[in-house]
């Protein structure tokens, strides 16, 4: 076998995105059965909702969460061993905490673990939507951000926050969670409003914003960086009843609608925003990133190193508008990880003390 073309899909893991991770895996072995011949399947990990490692070594690969779990269990650094005996290229389906939050692309970049995960720093922005708001306000000047405040602990001044807010509608959403669970919309919030939102939150993520409600146009753009070149990716409308783009939105059928919007400035900008924060984090291969539109600027929201790839995902749907597909993307991330300047770790210097 190729082992160029050789990849182990590592999927499940302990996170609140399993059930994402799960739905991508299922899409992703739909399309490369689809292109056979191009990209092999040599193994699947599947971490399962505890954290433990099963390991699948030869096809059938098992589709669903049921067949997943019929492999025995075996502690994750047993299974990681072996990834690394394996030595094909993993390609992460892995989302949210222990997922895509720097954790996985530690232990790779550690242990020399070939595969898509790209840079801890990257990977840890990403995740975290407090901090990535003060990176983008220095590279990018001119996008707008929405008033924030960052509560940490139960016992917080909710009244002074709704008032530096500016007392109209916000949103309640977790800091270092994707899938926009918990994530809320208080139209006319008072303070017992906002304090039961955030105690919502807090068992699975301590820092939670209270973001102003910014009314507008959502967009999102995918980046696709192609064996080196950027992919022109049509920027999305994405278009709800209410004017929010919540959890629900994004995971019942019917609740949004998500329209390829013709170029035009609204689009050159984002796209501009987006490659510019995409090269400065030095992401690897693929991203997505979420803004407001408004008459009053272009309002950044969030990034999304490892866009969902179910197949009624924005990012496969921009894909296919460019006559691309997931296998595309596998080859290419591939590509990107061989490419990739290696980096000297050792360096040896005397000591006089």
């Amino acid at each position: 076998m190729d082992r160029h073309h050789a990849i182990t899909l590592l999927v499940g893991g302990r996170s609140t995105e399993h059930d994402a991770s799960l739905h991508g895996y299922q899409h992703v072995l739909q399309q490369l059965s689809e292109h056979p011949g191009r990209v092999i399947v040599d193994a699947v990990l599947y971490v399962d909702r505890d954290g433990l490692g099963h390991f699948f070594d030869q096809p059938p690969w098992p589709a669903d969460e049921y067949d997943l779990q019929k492999r025995s269990a075996q502690p994750l650094v047993q299974a990681i061993a072996r990834l690394l005996e394996r030595n094909s290229f993993v390609f992460s389906l892995l989302h949210g905490n222990e997922g895509e939050d720097g954790g996985w692309q530690g232990v790779a970049d550690v242990l020399g673990v070939r595969g898509s995960f790209g840079p801890t720093l990257a990977s840890a922005l990403g995740m975290d939507k407090y901090f990535q708001a003060m990176v983008v306000r220095t590279l990018v000047r001119d996008v707008l951000l929405p008033r924030t405040r960052l509560v940490t602990t139960a016992q917080f001044d909710a009244a002074g926050v709704l008032a530096d807010l500016g007392g109209g509608p916000v949103v309640v959403k977790p800091n270092r969670m994707g899938a926009s669970l918990f994530t809320r919309l208080l139209g006319a919030p008072d303070p017992e409003a906002l304090r039961r939102a955030v105690a919502q939150v807090q068992p699975y993520d301590n820092q939670i914003l209270v973001q102003e409600y910014v009314a507008g146009q959502e967009v999102s753009c995918g980046i696709f960086s192609d064996h080196g070149a950027f992919i022109d990716l049509p920027v999305a409308d994405i278009i709800t009843g209410d004017g929010f783009f919540g959890h629900d939105e994004k995971h019942q059928k019917g609740k949004a609608t998500v329209r390829l919007r013709a170029e035009d400035d609204i689009t050159t900008n984002v796209r501009t925003y987006s490659r510019t924060l995409f090269s400065a984090l030095s992401i690897a291969t693929f991203a997505r990133f979420d803004y407001i539109v408004r008459q009053d600027g272009i309002y950044f929201l969030e990034v999304n190193t490892l866009p969902g790839l179910m197949s009624g995902s924005i990012f496969p749907l921009m894909l296919s508008a460019r006559n691309k597909t997931v296998v595309d993307l596998i080859e290419s991330a591939v590509a990107e990880y061989r490419d990739r300047p290696l980096r000297r770790k050792v360096a040896s210097y005397d000591i006089h003390h």
